[in-house]
């Protein structure tokens, strides 16, 4: 916060601090105070006036809550987010207790917060929950204290917990398999889907955003570009998480199950007097490819068949842990993992590292005969 000093008689000081900016006036806003002494002591004396204002709060029209800033940030913000993004911003919100969303926003103090995240820990919160609760209290708290609503972000300084280990459990491959092999004799369609997730470890949303013109029946490989999510109301297609592009080669068995779909979904598309473009979608319930799958549907549907296949229930997301743990396991290097999964950090990886067996037996051998 900005302040200013002018000299108004041999040992008077006016000092002036910046408040913020007044939404109903609208103009900039200004406390002003007068102290006696050296400039030495005004200097001190407008630090400290500086600090006195900023604590205070800036101008606001009218009392405003903590509950009011994170809904007014969240639908300013929402524009900018994609859906998902906003959900998680919700239910992180909704760990807010109704107490501290009534309090005023220039009443807030770190303390509070600090309180909030000792009784979220309480309650059995991890830390990965509370952290999308901090980010959310900083993020609508810097835009209120922008915008004159708040003299401080009162988020600065606080610690968070530590977000413990996450634990991570693949499916076995034998079950993998069990699943795969069940729906390719029972629906070949939702088959060929749900092996193309396992053998490539793509996400469900980029499955669900693959058009045939992202195919190389020849390479043969798929090129990652787009993914599919939900939508209040629908479905959305956007870049991929990381915003970037990838390549993922594919198998001799991948490759037949893709043209034996491709040869399915013409002849579907014949009979309502349609052809396969390059823009159609690889696996969509409309014959002609023009629209995709909704990713709960998917969800939904993986459900149902791990159930009808006997197996015990496997997260869709688990069949990129069961990917990346077979690639590991077989040798593949780092890059090449990194690489086909679309992750730009090595600690994406090393969660997989607790789960492959020791390697180094040679080095422990030596170590005792040294």
């Amino acid at each position: 916060m900005a302040g200013s000093i002018r000299q108004r008689g041999e040992r008077s000081w006016q000092l002036t601090a910046y408040v913020g900016y007044d939404n109903k006036a609208r103009k900039r806003r200004y406390a002003t105070k007068t102290v006696h002494g050296s400039k030495r002591e005004a200097d001190r004396a407008l630090a400290k006036f500086v600090t006195e204002v900023a604590e205070g709060g800036r101008v606001a029209t009218a009392p405003v809550s903590v509950d009011q800033v994170l809904t007014q940030w969240l639908a300013a913000k929402e524009a900018q987010l994609s859906s998902s993004t906003s959900d998680r911003y919700r239910v992180a919100i909704k760990l807010i207790p109704p107490a501290l969303k009534s309090l005023s926003v220039a009443k807030l103090r770190a303390h509070h917060i600090e309180d909030l995240y000792a009784d979220l820990i309480a309650s059995g919160q991890s830390g990965s929950s509370i952290r999308k609760v901090h980010w959310a209290l900083r993020q609508s708290l810097a835009w209120a204290h922008k915008r004159g609503l708040a003299g401080i972000i009162a988020t600065q300084g606080v610690d968070l917990p530590p977000l413990g280990e996450r634990k991570l459990d693949p499916p076995t491959s034998a079950n993998v398999r069990k699943v795969l092999e069940h729906q390719l004799t029972a629906n070949a369609d939702w088959g060929t889907l749900f092996a193309l997730i396992a053998w490539t470890g793509c996400r469900r949303g980029e499955a669900c955003g693959l058009r045939w013109g992202d195919v190389d029946l020849q390479g043969p490989s798929i090129l990652i570009r787009r993914a599919v999510v939900a939508v209040p109301g629908g479905i959305d297609v956007k870049g991929t998480k990381t915003g970037e592009l990838r390549r993922i080669a594919v198998g001799p068995r991948t490759l037949k199950l893709l043209k034996a779909h491709r040869k399915r979904c013409e002849a579907r598309a014949a009979t309502c007097e349609a052809v396969i473009e390059n823009s159609a979608y690889l696996f969509s319930p409309d014959p002609a490819g023009r629209r995709p799958y909704n990713p709960y549907t998917i969800t939904r549907t993986w459900v149902a068949v791990c159930k009808a296949a006997g197996v015990p229930p496997i997260r869709l997301h688990d069949l990129r842990h069961h990917s990346a743990t077979t690639l590991l396991k077989q040798g593949v290097s780092v890059g090449e993992v990194m690489d086909r999964h679309g992750w730009r950090t090595v600690e994406m990886v090393n969660r997989y590292r607790h789960l492959l067996e020791a390697k180094d037996a040679k080095a422990a051998e030596a170590l005792e005969n040294a």
